[in-house]
């Protein structure tokens, strides 16, 4: 084989196991439509996994004085029940929602992203609008 032929193989070889890499990696955009969603009640089925999740925004709470400042969203059931599904948005992402405890309250919206769990509560974190839908 020539060196130009090895060079080429290995260039191959490179972008094939970077495009591998890339899509097994956590996506850190994802945009979220309802197609596909399952209920905020299944969202403990899918822990550690990708999925969208629709549900019911019960209550909201943006905690301005804790740490990192989160906006919650909980779906399905307010804080504190534990039968709840919520959504995270942090302190530095909050500005691209605007105020996302009033814009989504009393909404059925779909959310995209890792789940996760917080005290043995399902958990996804919103990074960017595109995440969240309003449901129809």
């Amino acid at each position: 084989m020539g060196r130009s032929m090895l060079v080429l193989c290995i260039a191959f070889a490179a972008t094939v196991g970077s495009l591998a890499y890339s899509a097994s990696a956590q996506p850190t955009s994802v945009s979220a439509t309802c197609a596909g969603a399952i209920s905020w009640q299944s969202a403990r089925n899918v822990v550690g996994r990708v999925a969208t999740i629709r549900g019911y925004v019960a209550g909201t709470r943006y905690a301005s004085y804790s740490n990192g400042s989160p906006t919650f969203l909980n779906l399905g059931a307010d804080y504190p029940s534990a039968r709840r599904t919520t959504v995270v948005i942090w302190r530095e992402n909050r500005a691209r929602f605007g105020r996302p405890e009033s814009r989504y309250l009393r909404h059925t919206i779909c959310v995209r992203g890792l789940v996760e769990t917080y005290a043995g509560v399902p958990e996804i974190e919103a990074t960017s609008p595109s995440q969240i839908a309003m449901a129809r």
